[in-house]
């Protein structure tokens, strides 16, 4: 029984999935930066970012992010070199690689530290089990980026996660990669996925409230539409699409069953 009640509360839900009129190509593309961007990601965010929750900042998997990037160039290079791709054909030259991947690997080393900071700040914070921390916290913005004033006011947190923060990785990225830099195209691409991923997240987020707002509106006006048989311009736009019973009675039984207030609707 609790399941067909749990089942009749959301049948309002079936008006506002079928009137919805989505874009999925988009959807599915800025899902999938969603679901790819956990390492890009954190790689900006771990220097950026503090007191993060301690299911968000995963320290291990800090540290062999930072060992793959270290070692990637040495590798590249040799396997340049073997295969004679690249236009290589000359010897191994430790001047050239250092010219390329000197900031390469000063990035690294500050992502290490801050990868033991956020280690340390989530040893020292509040326990998630005393229900003081919540333990998917993406972490505190930098004051940084809170005292930025966009249009005479303050940019809220959407505005920096979306734009503000990629941003500045960006064009650090963009500099640098103009500069030669190895680190500046990986720090663009990761600026792409942070920004394109917080953009997913934000919108699923906008999704989850209009449905609410939606199914709260649906099971308001049900009963303007069903029993008063009031037309869409006097119910915020919701119109119910399936037969009205000629019967009164049967009227608000059926606004009941589809708003949940009750479980049965008997035809006589």
């Amino acid at each position: 029984m609790n399941n067909d009640k749990n089942n009749s509360k959301n049948e309002a839900l079936y008006f506002q999935v079928m009137y919805s009129r989505r874009n999925w190509i988009s959807e599915l593309f800025l899902q999938i930066f969603f679901a790819v961007s956990s390492r890009p990601r954190m790689l900006l965010e771990t220097p950026i970012r503090r007191n993060m929750g301690e299911r968000y900042f995963n320290f291990s998997s800090a540290l062999f992010l930072a060992f793959v990037l270290a070692v990637y160039p040495i590798l590249k290079e040799k396997f340049y070199l073997f295969t004679r791709l690249g236009g290589y054909d000359v010897e191994f030259s430790m001047a050239n690689f250092i010219m390329h991947y000197f900031t390469w690997y000063i990035y690294i080393a500050v992502f290490v530290y801050s990868a033991f900071q956020r280690y340390n700040e989530v040893r020292h914070l509040p326990g998630v089990f005393d229900f003081a921390r919540f333990s998917l916290s993406n972490g505190y913005i930098h004051p940084f980026f809170r005292s930025l004033i966009i249009n005479g006011e303050r940019a809220d947190r959407r505005t920096i996660e979306t734009v503000l923060e990629p941003g500045l990785f960006f064009l650090g990225g963009l500099v640098l990669w103009i500069f030669g830099q190895s680190i500046g195209l990986l720090l663009l691409i990761c600026s792409i996925f942070y920004s394109l991923s917080y953009i997913s997240a934000y919108q699923q987020a906008d999704h989850v409230i209009m449905d609410k707002i939606d199914a709260a509106i649906v099971n308001e006006e049900l009963g303007r539409t069903i029993i008063e048989g009031r037309e869409i311009e006097e119910t915020r736009g919701f119109s119910f699409m399936g037969r009205r019973p000629a019967d009164p009675t049967l009227q608000r039984q059926m606004v009941a069953v589809l708003t949940g207030q009750d479980e049965t609707f008997a035809l006589v």
